[in-house]
């Protein structure tokens, strides 16, 4: 197997012909073909939907993390991660009756938080089957 210039996948035409199969024209021939091994338009959105799903998936457990671990709100960075987070987890507010549980002094288990991570790793296994329908690759 060889490559052209452009990464694709060439047959080699200098290699030996089987016995059995005779020269252009004649059935069983495999003249040399290209074959493209690029990604295809719809793996590659694919592959930018994983990632903005798992970036998304990441800062939720990020602030899951820093709510139950009582991090100080005042702080830019974790105030940042709240404010970003936060039009993500508003759509699961009130699903359950409990949406934060209060342990002990200022940790916080943010159950919305939770939620929102399950229902947003659903939205993301369902955009991705869809788009794996859509990508299958036809035989030349």
């Amino acid at each position: 197997m060889t490559y052209d210039t452009q990464g694709r996948v060439v047959r080699d035409p200098d290699a030996p012909v089987n016995v059995n199969e005779g020269g252009p024209g004649t059935p069983g021939y495999a003249a040399p073909a290209y074959v493209s091994s690029a990604p295809t338009p719809v793996t590659i959105a694919r592959r930018v939907v994983d990632t903005l799903f798992g970036i998304l998936e990441l800062l939720l457990v990020i602030r899951i993390l820093l709510l139950a671990l009582g991090a100080n709100s005042g702080n830019a960075l974790v105030d940042g991660i709240y404010n970003v987070t936060q039009p993500f987890v508003a759509p699961f507010i009130g699903v359950f009756n409990i949406n934060q549980v209060h342990p002990v002094g200022t940790s916080v288990i943010d159950v919305a938080a939770i939620v929102a991570m399950v229902g947003w790793a659903i939205l993301a296994l369902i955009i991705d089957a869809i788009l794996r329908i859509a990508d299958r690759r036809y035989a030349a």
